[in-house]
């Protein structure tokens, strides 16, 4: 009877505790709904504000200087446009796949939460140079999985309408850094994790790199063989006067970079260089990679200066430093002479 009585009491107390086990777990549950709930939330809301602004943007962008009539007797440093972290830069849609979302400027994991990332230091839609567009598999960028060669991406920026077309895809691993070189031509590459349903940290990376195919007025467009080439200092004659075979697209040739463009091309070339050797020797401080917050460049003829400070958070421990940056001209090209950091 007393072996009974204990048995009955050991199943109660096993009981009691599965019981509370149970709520446990059914808290815990909640709760994890709760906080995707709240992150679901705060990306829509966030993503609508971001929309309303570009809209707001657009049509309120500012006119562009005008061009000097005579070039300065000497250099004269260029800071570039500084971009807010978080700030909405683009919106960007690939219409076969049902994909649309504001692109927002920076690449940490507030901001991924938030929308599509564009990465520091590389270019922006409708410049000369790599736009690389950063987002998670599970949100944003899911529809990249069922992305073809030929699609069509459009960037819809206060400054215009841009549209690209896919014409690679790849896998690669995760530090793999070559994919942010920055090329003397218009293209887009889209990254998110490989692969699409591992769940957790996923170890590769899914690539889409898209070429510039729209045909705005100032850049290059692609020529019809029949169609003949109208130089790009022709006079404007209206739509009624134009002759039948000038009626279709006007030709413009694109442009060479200007040594200011290539100059800084020479610096993300060593930014992204010096970030690979970080990877290689598993050197990378708890700071991350080595990021330029902004660049004071000065040209003087075939000799180039430029002082570019760090981002906050960059290498070197997290601290902000100048580093100063020689360069020579070297045929079409710039080749960094001399590089100094300082705090």
């Amino acid at each position: 009877m007393r072996g009974h009585t204990e048995r009955v009491a050991l199943r109660r107390r096993v009981a009691r505790v599965l019981r509370w086990i149970e709520g446990l777990l059914v808290v815990v549950g909640i709760g994890l709904l709760a906080w995707c709930a709240l992150l679901v939330a705060d990306a829509s809301i966030y993503q609508r504000i971001a929309r309303r602004s570009l809209a707001l943007a657009s049509g309120e962008a500012p006119p562009l200087p005008p061009v000097p009539a005579a070039a300065p007797t000497r250099p004269v440093p260029v800071r570039t446009p500084m971009v807010r972290i978080g700030s909405p830069i683009a919106e960007i849609s690939i219409p076969r796949v049902d994909l649309s979302a504001v692109v927002l400027h920076g690449s940490d994991d507030r901001t991924l939460r938030r929308g599509p990332g564009h990465l520091e230091n590389t270019a922006l839609p409708g410049d000369t140079g790599n736009v690389v567009i950063a987002g998670h598999r599970d949100s944003f960028f899911r529809p990249l999985r069922d992305v073809q060669l030929g699609d069509d991406i459009f960037m819809e920026t206060p400054r215009g309408r841009f549209q690209y077309q896919v014409t690679e895809m790849q896998v690669v691993r995760a530090d793999e850094l070559s994919v942010l070189e920055q090329p003397n031509e218009e293209v887009l590459t889209l990254i998110t994790c490989y692969p699409f349903w591992v769940l957790g940290n996923a170890p590769d990376r899914f690539i889409v790199r898209a070429s510039r195919v729209d045909r705005t007025p100032g850049h290059s467009a692609i020529a019809s063989p029949t169609a003949p080439l109208i130089p790009a200092d022709a006079p404007v004659m209206a739509e009624a006067e134009r002759p039948a075979e000038h009626k279709a697209v006007v030709i413009r040739t694109k442009r060479a970079p200007d040594d200011e463009t290539l100059v800084r091309q020479a610096i993300e070339r060593f930014r992204v260089t010096y970030n690979a050797r970080l990877v290689s020797r598993n050197d990378v401080r708890t700071g991350g990679a080595l990021m330029f917050q902004s660049c004071d460049i000065a040209i003087d003829g075939d000799q180039a200066g430029a002082h570019c400070e760090t981002a906050s958070g960059s290498a070197d421990d997290g601290r902000r430093r100048v580093w100063t940056l020689t360069l020579q001209r070297a045929d079409d090209d710039w080749r960094i002479r001399e590089i100094v950091a300082a705090d």
